[in-house]
């Protein structure tokens, strides 16, 4: 089995969304592995401890308690590792704001913002927008 890509890291305070997303993400077939996280700081913990490898794509849910997705994200920036990392950033919203819309447009580095849950269609698709094949 050939993958598109091989790492995909997953950051949502809910285990059963996470578990429901990281099992559409493997039957995808697109993704080596997928990491998940209920917590930003452990995230960030795993990211700084991963220097070589940045995930391609980050999946992060906008509305956690502890660490909200902006608390995260800010955090992240600051990984110098990640800097020059060409990784996807997806924010996941059960209903997405106006507020969160907005914020999220203003942030260069957030790629798009989706309604969670994931499915597999979706998942292709946003692989096939940002990792196109080079055939």
């Amino acid at each position: 089995m050939s993958y598109r890509i091989k790492t995909v890291l997953l950051l949502d305070d809910n285990l059963a969304t996470n578990f429901i997303n990281k099992k559409f993400i493997k039957e995808s077939q697109c993704v080596e592995r997928v990491v998940d996280f209920q917590s930003g700081k452990n995230a960030l913990k795993f990211l700084e401890s991963e220097t070589s490898i940045a995930p391609e794509i980050i999946f992060v849910d906008i509305n956690m308690p502890i660490m909200t997705a902006w608390e995260f994200l800010a955090e992240y920036e600051k990984i110098e590792s990640l800097q020059y990392a060409d990784t996807v950033i997806i924010l996941l919203s059960t209903s997405l704001s106006p507020a969160d819309a907005k914020k999220a447009k203003e942030i260069k580095f957030i790629n798009s913002v989706r309604i969670k849950p994931l499915s597999i269609p979706v998942i292709k698709g946003i692989i096939e927008e940002f990792f196109p094949k080079n055939d």
